[in-house]
């Protein structure tokens, strides 16, 4: 009992330097590692062998996967489709500070479902921020707008779906039944955080039709399957599709080449979505579905310069997301280290005392301690967490799927409300407000999305009574 409440204690040590900013989650994560397995009493020979050098590469496809998103990424950023794609809906969508804070709330998060990294956020948000606030939609609640469609974006974001199937080993059809229904809890959550802000009565009508269209659209996608995921492997159909779209698009390119056009053509911004239709429908693997995703947005758009933007965009790409590639790193060996048996013995009764596994108390003890999702806390994937929730599938009756579903839901706390994200530090700064007022502003209703998405957990089945 002693060695796991070292082990513990470590965590806490750690987590107070985060908090405290003395140190990046970069580095805390493989400290963490080393010292954990080191009190877990590892052999030195296995600490170096196993933790740091095998488990370097535990998530290695979560961060090739996460590398090929960012491809993607840099090209729609390089083409101005992102710009394009809000400033077509900012033009068509009127004045009405409340119709256009949710479109934009939604674009946002079409964007986000391929988009990561803190340039994808000040490329968009320096265009969707100066429209909300144009059509007087304050600060703070332009803000929370802003991190609710990043965060609900990023529920769709496949290179997200591959971490979770690395760490929990969920596969796809799991976590897209969550994920569908869950999208249509966090659409409420922002239809009545932005009625709530703007404070007008007559919004209230748009509140109420927003919430009779989601109730309506949720027994369609409740136990959302579609015939793609649901399949062990993609259809022959799918290579057929593929096959004739590619030369479609060669030629539609060729005759770009010969008219010399540069414009950026309205089928250019189906880019993001392009994966997420191949993986969904046809079941093929993430990385070829963000290839088809660069093929279609090469030649959706091809010019003169076509090939060197696609090599920069590979280039630039990668270079942005090295950070979250050496947290994957940091995050398995930390996986590593726990999982050890010496390690995960050592802790395991005192996961099994605090970690509650019926419906009753996982919705209300998860939901109470949705804050230790804040600052890469023990309920944060991308933090502390990434070791014991491996763990306590292991030593409890939790399935992977009610962790996940846990994950999920109190992730809104650290994607929307997290003062040390590097999104809200740009955002405050931008906007010439504080980040604990984003905090303040947006976590009473993160909450209600944490505890509706528990709740959901629960009724699909994931927690068993």
């Amino acid at each position: 009992m002693l060695t796991g409440i070292l082990c513990l204690a470590v965590f806490l040590v750690m987590a107070m330097f985060m908090y405290a900013r003395r140190i990046s989650a970069l580095l805390a994560l493989p400290i963490m590692a080393f010292a954990i397995a080191l009190i877990g009493g590892v052999e030195p020979k296995h600490i170096v062998k196993d933790v740091l050098s095998a488990g370097s590469l535990k998530l290695h496809a979560a961060y090739t996967t996460t590398m090929f998103g960012a491809m993607l990424a840099e090209l729609m950023n390089k083409h101005g489709m992102a710009r394009a794609l809000v400033r077509w809906v900012a033009e068509f969508a009127g004045d009405n500070p409340y119709l256009l804070g949710i479109l934009l709330t939604a674009v946002t998060a079409l964007l986000f479902s391929t988009l990561g990294g803190l340039g994808a956020v000040i490329m968009v948000g320096t265009i969707i921020l100066p429209v909300m606030l144009s059509l007087g939609i304050p600060a703070l609640a332009a803000a929370g707008l802003f991190l609710f469609g990043i965060s609900l974006g990023g529920m769709f974001n496949l290179t997200n779906w591959q971490l979770y199937t690395d760490v929990l080993k969920v596969e796809q059809p799991a976590i897209v039944s969550f994920v569908a229904p869950f999208s249509l809890i966090i659409c409420f959550v922002v239809l009545l955080f932005l009625a709530m802000e703007l404070k007008d009565r007559r919004n209230l009508k748009f509140l109420g039709l927003g919430a009779l269209l989601l109730a309506g659209l949720y027994p369609l996608v409740a136990n959302f399957t579609p015939a793609g995921v649901a399949a062990k492997e993609p259809p022959a159909v799918s290579y057929m599709v593929a096959g004739v779209s590619l030369l479609a698009l060669s030629l539609f390119a060729a005759w770009r080449h010969w008219r010399k056009s540069a414009d950026l053509p309205g089928i250019a911004l189906l880019t993001p979505i392009i994966p997420l239709f191949f993986v969904l429908v046809f079941r093929w693997e993430i990385i070829p579905a963000f290839i088809i995703g660069l093929v279609y947005g090469v030649l959706t758009t091809w010019c003169n310069q076509s090939i060197n933007l696609l090599t920069r965009s590979i280039i630039d790409g990668v270079s942005n997301v090295i950070p979250a590639v050496l947290l994957m790193m940091g995050i398995g060996m930390l996986i590593t280290a726990v999982m050890d048996p010496k390690v995960s013995d050592a802790i395991a009764p005192i996961i099994k005392a605090v970690v509650p596994v019926m419906p009753l108390a996982y919705i209300l003890v998860f939901a109470l301690a949705s804050p230790l999702a804040l600052y890469r806390g023990p309920l944060s994937l991308w933090g502390m967490g990434s070791g014991l929730v491996a763990l306590t599938v292991k030593v409890t009756t939790l399935t992977p799927q009610a962790v996940m579903g846990m994950l999920m839901s109190v992730g809104q706390v650290q994607g929307v409300c997290d003062p040390t994200n590097t999104q809200n530090i740009w955002i405050a700064t931008y906007l010439g407000v504080d980040t604990q007022a984003i905090l303040r502003k947006t976590m009473p209703y993160a909450l209600v999305a944490v505890v509706m998405g528990l709740t959901l957990s629960v009724v699909k089945g994931f927690v068993p009574w």
